[in-house]
């Protein structure tokens, strides 16, 4: 397997990795030789059920905790017990993260609060408990879930993006102020990955209105990736392809490389093609605040 040798015998922490990106991340390393992952997740039953089957495979190589991101002790503990257990530390995934599209002015004040605490805060809090250990031991390789939602400006996503540009613009200054030693930083952005995000916002906002899992489940059903979106298998190929050069942004799939691509270089043809967007999000949120059913979700 290419690049299989940067992780043999290796030690990670992956938070959010009960499902989804955390989840595939866990699975890579295993298969591509690591020593030993640590997963962490603040859903104890779905943690406890995926690590259960990764040690049926990898046995004695999985360990798990639990681990709400939102809270600094949380993290720290996290990380502290994969260093002194594996006794090195040479991979932190800072996965952990949710979605927000929606009209800026009807955002809940305490929402945003919340996204910053998880989709920045919480990569903050595993990046320094990271920082700290990998100083003492001369090495490492912390990683970011990011977004192209941060890289490239899009309609309906001003509290989402802030976060994920902030996980940027931390990520790319560490890779500068780390740039003589021997510790690495990158950013992972994706845009438009089969995975349960598509889903994350509507369930979290259902689940919060009392609807029963029946009534969520009949909502979600018909909810689908975009018809373009990266395959996941194919989308954690491209990053353990990269990981090894260690590039600060890892930038996936093609769409969204095209995209900022486009930003940078005519940001009046990129802006045009948002305002397209924009138009589409905004008769969706006109239904949808009517009461009336908006449809899918225009990407």
């Amino acid at each position: 397997m290419q690049d299989k040798s940067y992780y043999e015998g290796k030690n990670a922490v992956i938070t959010g990795a009960a499902s989804g990106f955390g989840l595939g991340i866990t699975e890579q390393l295993l298969t591509r030789g690591a020593a030993g992952v640590w997963m962490g997740d603040y859903d104890d039953k779905q943690l406890a059920q995926e690590a259960a089957k990764l040690e049926t495979c990898f046995p004695g190589k999985v360990h798990y905790k639990h681990c709400d991101c939102t809270k600094k002790d949380d993290v720290f503990a996290l990380i502290k017990n994969a260093a002194e257990e594996g006794e090195h530390l040479d991979f932190v995934f800072n996965n952990a993260g949710r979605p927000m599209t929606y009209p800026f002015t009807h955002l809940d004040i305490s929402q945003f609060e919340r996204l910053v605490q998880l989709n920045f805060l919480g990569v903050f809090y595993g990046t320094m408990a990271a920082v700290q250990i990998m100083e003492k031991q001369g090495y490492g390789h912390v990683v970011n879930t990011a977004s192209c939602g941060g890289l490239l400006p899009a309609p309906y996503q001003a509290a989402y993006a802030s976060t994920k540009a902030a996980v940027i613009a931390m990520t790319r200054s560490l890779d500068m102020e780390y740039a003589d030693t021997n510790i690495r930083f990158t950013e992972l952005s994706p845009m438009n990955v089969v995975s349960n995000i598509f889903k994350a916002q509507l369930l979290e906002t259902m689940r919060a209105q009392g609807k029963s899992e029946a009534e969520i489940d009949n909502m979600v059903k018909d909810i689908k990736p975009p018809s373009n979106a990266m395959p996941m298998d194919e989308a954690l190929d491209y990053i353990f392809a990269k990981l090894p050069n260690h590039e600060v942004d890892i930038i996936f799939g093609q769409d969204g490389r095209d995209a900022y691509k486009l930003m940078c270089t005519d940001y009046g043809a990129f802006k045009e093609k948002m305002s397209e967007v924009g138009a589409k999000r905004k008769k969706y949120y006109q239904a949808y605040f009517k009461g009336e059913n908006p449809g899918p979700f225009p990407g």
